[in-house]
């Protein structure tokens, strides 16, 4: 029968959390290879140009792309742990409240590093 009131069987329930590990596995090596990619890239362009000159905006990026991944594998694990509609339903609006506030944050704070580095042309 099922181990949860509105019906997941266990077995399931443990096939889609094997699923999210492998899937964060898969992209730990897709980040590392990424991050690798875009090191060789910059180490090949001159110190003068302009790719070089917004490193910091690309590492923050970077850094925003890595934080809203990351929290879609913590969501996707919670929800694979709840046992009501209900719980489901306020842990879905927790998350979407909290990456549109990422994604403010993140935003002003792209703003505001890509103005610098055109203050510094």
């Amino acid at each position: 029968m099922a181990d949860k009131p509105y019906g997941i069987p266990q077995a399931i329930n443990a096939h889609a959390e094997e699923n999210i590990r492998q899937a964060h596995a898969a992209y730990e090596e897709l980040t590392d290879y990424v991050n690798k990619a875009m090191g060789a890239w910059m180490g090949a362009m001159p110190s003068d140009s302009m790719a070089t000159r917004f490193k910091d905006v690309q590492d923050r990026t970077m850094d925003f792309a890595k934080d809203n991944a990351e929290s879609a594998f913590t969501f996707a694990g919670k929800v694979c742990n709840t046992r009501t509609p209900q719980e489901l339903f306020t842990l879905q609006t927790q998350f979407a409240h909290d990456r549109f506030h990422a994604f403010v944050t993140h935003t002003q704070e792209l703003y505001s590093l890509i103005g610098e580095d055109l203050g510094k042309l």
